[in-house]
C-alpha cells in the first residue's frame, strides 16, 4: 500500500509542477527578486541570498530546489541591478534551471514612499530523460507514449514587476514568464504566473516587531495563497508561521511552515520546517528550507532610504 501511495504522490508532484512551475518558498520575503524584479536593489548594501529546499525528505526522488539572488543599488542611476538563478529538481530526471539578469528603477515619491519598477530577462532550461524511469511495461519505453532518450529545451524568459514601499507597508505585484500564453505551455515550458503580495511591519514594544504578510499566486486554473506572520526580536532573532492552502484542491494540499532565524552583523541564517497535511501527509509530512544571506557593506551609504528589506 505504501508503494502505491508513493506512486500516487510522485504523480501528483508531476501534475503540480505542470500546473505551477515557479518555486513557492518559505522566507521568500527576505529576497524577492526571483519572483519580482522590482525588488532588485532594495538594500543599501550588496545583497547575496541563498536558499535551499528539500521537500518530502523520506520519499525517493522527492523534489529539491534552490535559489541564488544577488543585487546592488546604484544611487547615481537610481537603479538596482542584480541577477537570479533557480534550480528545481522534481525528481526522476526532471530538472530545470532559470537564470535571469534583473533591473529596477527606484523613485522616491516622497520621504516615506518608495516606488520601484523592474524587469528581468534570461533563459529557462529544462531537462528530462526517460532512461532513468522504470516502467511496468518496459516495451513502452522509447515509443511515442514514453520517449526513452534525453530531452532538453532552452527558452527565453522575462519577468515584470512593481513594488510600493513605506516604513510600515510593502505592496508588490509581478508577472513571471511574461511571454508565454497558456496555449504555449508544455511540460518543459513554464506558464505565465501572476503574483500579488502585501506585508506590514508593526512595533509591539521597544524590542518586538510583528510582520504579517499575504501572498497570492495565480496561474491558469491554479490559485495559491500564503498567510504568514513573523515576529522579530531586537532586530536579531525572528520566528514565524505560514499557512499555505491550495485554493483549488482544498484540504488535500495544505501545509503549515514554522520558521526560525538569526541576523548577526551582515549575516543572516534561517530555517523553515514545513508540516504537510492532507493526502500528502500519508507519505511524508516534512520539508526543510535553509536560508543564508550576506550583505557586503559599501563605504558610501546611499542618500535614499530603502524600506522593508
Amino acid at each position: 500500500m505504501k508503494k502505491f501511495l508513493t506512486a500516487i504522490c510522485v504523480f501528483a508532484m508531476a501534475l503540480t509542477a505542470n500546473a505551477q512551475r515557479d518555486l513557492m518558498l518559505s522566507q521568500q520575503m527576505f529576497s524577492r527578486l526571483n519572483v519580482n524584479p522590482a525588488a532588485t536593489g532594495n538594500s543599501d548594501d550588496i545583497d547575496l541570498f541563498l536558499m535551499g529546499r528539500w521537500q518530502w525528505t523520506n520519499v525517493a526522488d522527492a523534489p529539491k530546489s534552490g535559489v541564488l539572488n544577488a543585487s546592488d543599488y546604484f544611487e547615481s542611476l537610481r537603479s538596482g541591478i542584480g541577477g537570479s538563478i533557480l534550480y528545481d529538481d522534481l525528481g526522476i530526471s526532471n530538472r530545470s534551471i532559470n537564470a535571469k539578469a534583473a533591473y529596477a528603477y527606484h523613485v522616491n515619491l516622497n520621504e516615506s514612499v518608495l516606488l520601484s519598477m523592474g524587469l528581468s530577462g534570461g533563459v529557462f532550461y529544462h531537462y528530462w530523460s526517460g532512461e532513468d524511469h522504470t516502467l511496468i511495461d518496459p516495451e513502452e519505453k522509447g515509443t511515442s507514449k514514453f520517449p526513452g532518450g534525453a530531452d532538453t529545451h532552452i527558452y527565453p524568459d522575462f519577468d515584470l514587476g512593481v513594488e510600493l514601499a513605506t516604513p510600515k507597508f510593502l505592496f508588490g505585484g509581478s508577472i513571471t514568464h511574461l511571454i508565454y500564453n497558456e496555449e504555449d505551455v508544455t511540460t518543459a515550458k513554464p506558464g505565465r504566473h501572476f503574483y500579488t503580495y502585501v506585508r506590514g511591519l508593526f512595533p509591539l514594544g521597544s524590542s518586538l516587531d510583528l510582520a504579517p504578510a499575504v501572498v497570492y499566486v495565480h496561474r491558469n486554473k491554479v490559485d495559491k495563497v500564503e498567510l504568514n506572520v513573523t515576529a522579530f526580536y531586537n532586530g536579531m532573532f525572528w520566528g514565524g508561521v505560514t499557512y499555505r492552502p491550495d485554493v483549488n484542491a482544498g484540504w488535500s494540499s495544505n501545509d503549515l511552515t514554522f520558521t526560525l532565524g538569526m541576523e548577526y552583523g551582515q549575516f543572516r541564517v534561517g530555517y523553515a520546517f514545513e508540516l504537510g497535511m492532507g493526502d500528502v501527509a500519508e507519505i511524508s509530512n516534512n520539508s526543510h528550507d535553509i536560508l543564508l544571506s550576506w550583505r557586503i557593506p559599501k563605504a558610501k551609504k546611499d542618500k535614499y532610504v530603502r524600506f522593508m528589506e
